[in-house]
């Protein structure tokens, strides 16, 4: 049997600076002269054309940091930034925060509940602990989040750069690039759904410990976690225990989590997707799963997809690309006590399903260890069959996708694979659509919508229901600026799809209407 030795999330820990300067609270709207002004050059104070913080501050719930021109602002070892109130960064180039002395790292932000208007746009966050939020529905639009740390003193902070709880965060054309462990986690007994598009993460885990790239745990049963668009590239042999995308959901629970994992390409790690959990639904489609390979060790080494769990996790595979991995798709169940009469029900292709997205169409070939092919790996139990129909293995031939599937013909003790009937042509090619960065704020929102695009021109807009019915069509011209107003008027209150396109590049997400 296989096993995978996925992710455990760490307790975030929270190292207060010794003293700290908090802003008064009454509502104001500092920039970084005025607040070095209010706070004092122990605090916060210019240095030639870039800025030293010296030491912890607090934005308070009801003031705001406003941040709109290019600046530098280099952190003294342990100082934080405590964010009650709303932080906007939104600079025509950058703003980096990094550390006075790379040897001695920062500690970096907190977001708290009360800070869910913060947005940071263009923001390079380095050499630190990284930014942790419980509550806030934070935005970052286009940041960089690189070589930050897991521990401080030898302490440990967090296992990721950019840790979410109880949030609905949107992360959307960011870069997290060599950071200690995950790039982005969110802890088992807390849930997060965040949106995740457009972005790359690149040689994260450089401790080379077991943390994927992407590490979350349960989401929030209203919401949907996304992850779209993402190039998910490993480190090769120098951070070969860190895999691509882990779901989980260690804890169990009853609330279903909902989760989509779509047009990614993710290679190079030690293994593609894994998701551990109960009570999980997840719909994976359209992505490039390649060369999850960089441990060797079958044993240890990693799948292109794995399914771990019990029958509560459900989900649907679908127009996927899974070559050259140890293991092309595992399907494992997780215990055999008292309760447990299945694994994962997992489906591949189910021709005769009400769901017309679940007709396979995947292209599931060159997978191996060991001199053996291994694309599909049914170790569940006699009576649990596996949908794997209208999918392309790289043959027409029955015997041969036959030898390359390990299920009940094998081992009587397994699941049956029904792969019949199989694609005879191949493969389907996986469809990347080029994005569109796109801000859209307020959300939620009431009389109208601001769109901020990359560029000036024309933008052409569409609005779907909750049913997918288009309920409104327009044409808008972007300024000089990037922005366009979209009025909402004659629209119910609800939650509406929006469509936006500029330039061949397609942005969608989700507006409440109030």
């Amino acid at each position: 049997m296989k096993r995978l030795l996925l992710c455990a999330l760490a307790l975030l820990l929270t190292v207060a600076a010794q003293a700290q300067f908090q802003t008064a609270g009454t509502g104001r709207r500092y920039t970084l002269a005025q607040l070095s002004t209010a706070a004092g050059a122990g605090y916060l104070a210019q240095s030639g054309t870039e800025w030293r913080l010296n030491d912890t501050i607090r934005l308070a719930a009801t003031d705001t940091l406003s941040i709109t021109t290019n600046e530098t602002i280099r952190a003294a070892a342990l100082a934080l930034v405590y964010v009650d109130g709303t932080l906007l960064i939104t600079p025509p180039d950058s703003v980096k925060f990094t550390a006075q002395n790379t040897a001695a790292p920062w500690h970096g932000f907190s977001f708290s509940n009360t800070s869910s208007n913060s947005r940071l746009r263009r923001t390079v966050v380095e050499y630190c602990a990284g930014l942790r939020t419980i509550g806030s529905n934070l935005q970052l639009i286009d940041c960089t989040i690189r070589r930050n740390v897991a521990t401080l003193n030898g302490r440990l902070i967090g296992s990721g750069a950019l840790s979410l709880s109880g949030n609905r965060a949107l992360v959307q054309g960011c870069r997290f690039e060599r950071n200690a462990r995950s790039g982005i986690i969110s802890p088992a007994n807390g849930g997060a759904s965040p949106i995740i598009r457009d972005c790359r993460f690149l040689a994260n885990n450089a401790d080379n410990g077991n943390y994927p790239q992407i590490n979350l745990g349960p989401g929030i049963p209203t919401d949907t976690i996304f992850i779209e668009r993402c190039l998910v590239v490993g480190g090769g042999t120098a951070t070969n225990m860190g895999g691509g995308i882990s779901l989980s959901n260690l804890l169990g629970g009853s609330s279903v989590s909902k989760a989509v994992i779509r047009r990614n390409v993710i290679r190079n790690n030690r293994y593609g997707v894994g998701i551990t959990a109960t009570s999980y639904a997840v719909y994976i489609t359209q992505n490039l799963v390649e060369n999850n390979n960089t441990n060797p060790n079958a044993l240890t080494g990693g799948s292109g997809l794995n399914f771990t769990g019990t029958q509560s996790q459900t989900g649907v595979v679908s127009r996927n690309i899974i070559r050259g991995n140890l293991w092309g798709v595992t399907i494992l169940r997780s215990g055999t006590g008292a309760g447990v009469t299945g694994g994962p029900r997992i489906s591949l292709g189910n021709l005769a399903s009400a769901d017309t997205t679940n007709r396979g169409f995947n292209v599931i070939l060159g997978n191996g260890n060991g001199g053996t092919v291994a694309d599909l790996y049914n170790n569940n139990v006699t009576t649990d069959t596996i949908r794997a129909e209208n999918n392309w293995w790289g043959t027409a031939s029955v015997a041969d996708i036959e030898a390359h599937i390990t299920h009940k013909t094998d081992d009587n003790t397994l699941g049956f694979v029904d792969y019949l009937p199989f694609r005879v042509s191949g493969p389907l090619a996986v469809r990347m659509a080029r994005p569109l960065a796109l801000e859209v704020y307020p959300n939620p929102a009431r009389a109208a919508v601001t769109l901020q695009a990359p560029a000036a021109g024309r933008v052409q807009v569409s609005l779907l229901d909750a049913a997918g019915r288009v309920v409104q069509q327009r044409t808008l011209t972007a300024t000089a600026d990037g922005r366009a107003a979209l009025p909402l008027t004659g629209l119910k209150t609800g939650l509406y799809l929006y469509r936006a396109e500029q330039g061949g590049r397609t942005a969608t997400g989700r507006l409440l209407v109030e």
